[in-house]
């Protein structure tokens, strides 16, 4: 069975869930969004904080961003928490999707073996990205460049990190919290914060269809999600407590990656200079396609308010 067909698939049992799942709401409707289990997705905790008449909240967990931008692709899910490149990618593919807002700014960290002490150390060592399509690959290839260092790159699932480098098949990588706190606490050394790199970066965007972008109660969902990131940067315990539900991840974890600022939640709009910047670099390192050249990142990215 190829990816296609079983998103195919995946995208019926997802309306038969999401419809179970509302069945004592019946005129309500279910939408469903795609996120992985990392704090930079945290305002999925929308799904418990706010109560529409209209809809509900359904989030669908996803192990990797592949599996995720298919979905997303294949309308197995109506909107996600996209990688921003990877999002430039699927929308230069003709893939009818909007960009809403910025999940979060900042929020991951380059995690390496605990003999590596210094940036320098990384020439030569083999380094785990979560894809070439995400702003961590962009951002550490501005770290490396500015201290002329070259690593070999290896693309991995932040599911895989931090045991991958327990065992030693890789010496380091970058990627979204709790992964970097999860491979510290096993012995790694947090070697940088990526907005240490790159200051109040973007990295993951939410994503709605068209249709979803369209629709009467796009305003008020997108609405949903500010007030999730209002409430985490004003109530971190709570927060941590509800997205580790969520999420399934530790929720002293989650408090502290929150307390201690790794990952903001404020100012959540998409600066356009940052998706050009970003489109540029992929062209720069022949990512792109043809469609992603052409672009017109207006026609990506819905009016920010």
């Amino acid at each position: 069975m190829n990816r296609r067909y079983a998103l195919g698939f995946l995208a019926g049992f997802l309306a038969l869930s999401a419809t179970k799942s509302v069945a004592n709401s019946k005129f309500k409707k279910g939408i469903k969004i795609g996120y992985l289990p990392i704090c930079d997705h945290l305002i999925i905790i929308a799904k418990d904080i706010f109560s529409s008449d209209e809809f509900d909240i359904v989030p669908i967990k996803f192990a990797n961003w592949a599996d995720l931008s298919e979905a997303l692709r294949a309308k197995a899910v109506d909107g996600a928490f996209l990688l921003a490149p990877l999002g430039l990618m699927l929308r230069g593919s003709g893939v009818d999707i909007k960009a809403i807002m910025a999940a979060h700014k900042n929020g991951s960290s380059l995690v390496v073996n605990n003999s590596i002490k210094t940036i320098n150390e990384l020439e030569g060592k083999n380094i785990a990205i979560p894809s070439r399509f995400s702003s961590h690959y962009y951002i550490l290839h501005k770290l490396l460049s500015k201290n002329n260092i070259k690593v070999n790159l290896v693309d991995m699932a932040p599911t895989e990190m931090p045991f991958a480098l327990l065992t030693n098949r890789i010496d380091g990588y970058i990627v979204a919290e709790p992964f970097g706190k999860l491979g510290v606490q096993r012995g790694a050394r947090n070697l940088i914060l990526s907005k240490d790199i790159t200051p109040n970066h973007i990295c993951c965007l939410l994503n709605y269809s068209s249709e979803l972008a369209n629709s009467k109660v796009a305003n008020q969902l997108t609405k949903a999600f500010k007030l999730a990131a209002n409430f985490i940067e004003k109530n971190h315990s709570e927060a941590a407590i509800i997205g580790s539900k969520i999420l399934a991840q530790d929720t002293d974890i989650i408090n502290k990656i929150i307390g201690e600022k790794i990952v903001s939640y404020s100012d959540l709009k998409i600066n356009k200079e940052d998706l050009i910047n970003l489109k540029e670099f992929l062209i720069s390192q022949n990512l792109a396609n043809d469609g992603l050249k052409n672009l017109d990142i207006d026609s990506y990215l819905v009016e920010q308010v």
